[in-house]
């Protein structure tokens, strides 16, 4: 418990945020959470107003973190990171869960996470930076893409759509046009990486950290396919679940010292402390741990699996975190199974604009999104606006259900069971979540 009412100004309006925002009013402390720009499922929350505004200004972001006096600023999206929103609200003397601008660099550029995992030892595919279109295509030419495959990553921030992985040359040659030359495509980038790939099996792990430590804060398996089967291109996400006996308590360790410790003591020694989430994208082969890249935030749809799974109050770790007092603290976690499914629209994702069709009438139990009414089956709105009495499909990933129970096939059960109710022209989820895993 704080000894006063916390206000928190909350960054972001997707179904992470919206996580956030359900789990954070929970707390008896919050007096109050105003979300930028939010969403019309946070407004449904108790204690939750939504103000309009870009995250990513910091002139705006300032000057309301300044009129509602903000106890907590936490970021949600990447882009207010990268754009260095944090610098200026910590020099205003504003107490952020998220990392400034240079220590954002681990998500912002995947050439900058790569050399500094090299300089840190953190375990990572080998690799070659390219940046021109004419090194890239010509170091492709000896890639021995058919037999060990490649990852293609764009440098910058590209929304989930900035990695192709193949075996087949005549994509990878496709994915280097697109991403380096071809203007119709939403992915640009001047400089390109280049990876082996690796194999085993893929999770993402989450710590909480202040600068100095860190904090576990749990493990989530995602799918990044858009259809059953790990088939078709990559997405934001079509759904995760939490595994309950799986990385080893070897892997785990290996995780904390290797992984995390090396990257808050490494972002120390380059004097940018990182404080905020750091997501770890791991592959995992047997007891071989390697990251395949790092995001400075929480993931979505990571976040609407592991804010249900906390167990307790949430804020005073959040505020000991941003003002760099952690210590020791632990992170509590039911031990319930987690599942969480999306529901994305026809058309989605698309790489060149203009395929998704939007603006369908969305068929919803407005029961669903009260809080309390079932916390076995939450939803979280992602891409979906409320008009005229009723809701529409505004984005690409437009909602998204999460069951807790005792094993995963009852929490699958529930999931699916959830998503059954909800109905909108051309919707698509993925029917394979959490199963023979």
């Amino acid at each position: 418990m704080t000894d006063k009412a916390v206000s928190v100004l909350l960054l972001g309006g997707g179904g992470r945020e919206h996580a956030l925002a359900w789990k954070i009013v929970q707390s008896p402390d919050v007096a109050r959470l105003c979300a930028l720009p939010g969403n019309d499922g946070m407004a449904a929350l108790s204690k939750v107003s939504c103000i309009a505004g870009d995250p990513a200004d910091a002139t705006l972001v300032l000057a309301k973190a300044q009129e509602l006096k903000a106890d907590l600023i936490m970021v949600g999206p990447e882009k207010p990171l990268a754009a260095g929103v944090v610098d200026v609200l910590e020099k205003a003397g504003f107490a952020v869960l998220g990392p400034i601008k240079a220590a954002a660099q681990l998500e912002s550029s995947k050439i900058f996470a790569k050399q500094f995992m090299t300089e840190f030892d953190v375990p990572t595919a080998p690799y070659r930076i390219c940046g021109s279109y004419a090194e890239a295509a010509e170091a492709l030419k000896g890639w021995p893409v058919e037999d060990k495959g490649i990852v293609i990553k764009a440098d910058g921030l590209a929304a989930g759509k900035g990695v192709v992985v193949t075996h087949d040359r005549a994509e990878a040659e496709k994915t280097l046009h697109d991403f380096m030359v071809n203007p119709a495509c939403q992915v640009k980038s001047e400089r390109i990486l280049l990876e082996e790939k690796l194999s085993g099996r893929e999770v993402s792990a989450f710590a909480l950290c202040d600068g100095a430590t860190f904090q576990p804060l749990g493990y989530v398996c995602d799918y990044k396919r858009v259809r059953d089967g790990d088939e078709g291109p990559n997405t934001g996400g079509m759904g995760g679940y939490a595994p309950k006996d799986w990385p080893s308590a070897k892997a785990r360790r290996f995780v904390n010292e290797k992984i995390f410790a090396s990257v808050i003591k490494g972002m120390q020694d380059r004097g940018t402390p990182f404080r905020g989430i750091l997501f770890a994208g791991l592959m995992i082969d047997g007891d071989n741990v390697k990251v395949i890249e790092f995001n400075t935030r929480f993931g979505d749809p990571e976040t609407q699996i592991l804010m249900p799974l906390i167990d307790g109050d949430i804020v005073p770790l959040f505020l000991r975190a941003a003002k760099g007092e952690l210590k020791s603290e632990k992170v509590a976690l039911k031990e319930s199974a987690a599942v969480h499914v999306v529901m994305a629209s026809e058309g989605y994702p698309e790489t060149f604009g203009g395929g998704m069709v939007l603006g369908q009438r969305i068929e919803l139990p407005e029961s669903m999104l009260e809080p309390g009414v079932n916390d076995n089956g939450l939803l979280f709105v992602m891409g979906a606006k409320k008009k005229d009495g009723g809701w529409t499909n505004e984005g690409g990933r437009v909602l998204g259900v999460t069951a807790l129970a005792g094993t995963m096939e009852e929490a699958r059960d529930i999931a699916y069971r959830t998503i059954s109710g909800i109905r909108f022209k051309g919707a698509h989820w993925r029917k394979d979540i959490g199963k023979n895993r």
